[in-house]
């Protein structure tokens, strides 16, 4: 995966949105929790909480949920590879990762 060296995106930080996504996916998106996974992200990475929640929004454009975003070739990509992974499974290769 690419990212700008600049840049606090890497990797682990997309796998937790989109851990994130899946769990929001699995509980009926439940309203105002994208906002409390959006600030816990944003603890573990230094990451604006605004930003994050705008991945989240990504990885609901790439499934069909939401409309056509401007979604990152990552966001694609990990959503290509792991949409199929429940949260759990995303969770423990977050946790493999940290």
């Amino acid at each position: 995966m690419g990212y700008r060296t600049t840049s606090l995106w890497n990797d682990l930080n997309e796998l937790r949105c989109l851990e994130a996504f899946k769990m929001l996916e699995s509980e009926g998106f439940p309203r105002g929790k994208q906002s409390d996974y959006a600030r816990e992200i944003s603890r573990k990475s230094g990451l604006s909480v605004g930003n994050v929640s705008a991945k989240i929004c990504n990885y609901k454009s790439v499934a069909g949920i939401n409309n056509d975003s401007h979604a990152s070739s990552n966001t694609k990509e990990f959503f290509a590879k792991y949409h199929r992974h429940t949260a759990k499974d995303i969770t423990n290769l977050i946790k493999s990762l940290e």
